[in-house]
């Protein structure tokens, strides 16, 4: 998949320049559910401001950056957005915010196989609390989509006391409980 093969090459340059990432957003719910189809992938940041030139100095060879540090309104956070020359292909790079649950999910980031190499993900648990505050905020059906396939395929193995401690924190219980009653079990996937 040409999203997949993007979001390597960018995990590449970021290793290359010792800049600590995770992949958030579709494409770690993705390896943690069922996968879909998407246009963009996703990371999260660890750097300064000033650090941020020099990764998009590293990533435009291949990409066209908008140098504006732009607002997302979903998320409430800063991104940089590069896209694939001549295609519509998207890369966002998000700042690791001081918000207590973005330090929480960064800090549990695990190091998963990804296209034959180690990557660092969200947790599956950090992708449902994430994509549970998306729904609130913009009822995304995709984000919906998201959390249910991370919550059909990993439901017996997830921390739900970590989920409920965040969905309390932010008021997505309900909608949690309510996703919940809706997802059947699903098979775990095959690269287990």
């Amino acid at each position: 998949m040409q999203d997949q093969a993007i979001a390597l090459e960018v995990i590449e340059r970021l290793d290359q320049l010792g800049v600590p990432y995770m992949v958030v957003g579709s494409l770690s719910s993705n390896v943690h559910g069922v996968p879909r189809a998407t246009h963009d992938a996703d990371f999260v940041l660890q750097l300064g401001t000033t650090l941020f030139a020099t990764v998009l100095r590293h990533l435009e060879p291949r990409f066209q950056s908008d140098r504006q540090l732009r607002f997302e309104g979903v998320t409430g956070t800063k991104r940089h957005i590069l896209t694939l020359k001549e295609t519509d292909f998207k890369v966002e790079l998000f700042a690791l915010t001081d918000d207590s649950f973005d330090q929480s999910r960064f800090a549990r980031r695990c190091l998963r196989q990804f296209l034959g190499r180690d990557v660092y993900l969200q947790s599956p648990e950090d992708v449902v609390v994430q994509k549970l505050r998306w729904l609130e905020r913009a009822d995304r059906p995709k984000d919906r989509e998201d959390i249910a396939s991370v919550v059909g395929v990993r439901q017996d193995s997830l921390d739900w006391h970590y989920i409920h401690h965040w969905c309390d924190q932010h008021g997505t219980r309900p909608l949690l409980d309510e996703i919940r009653k809706t997802v059947p079990p699903m098979p775990p996937l095959v690269s287990e």
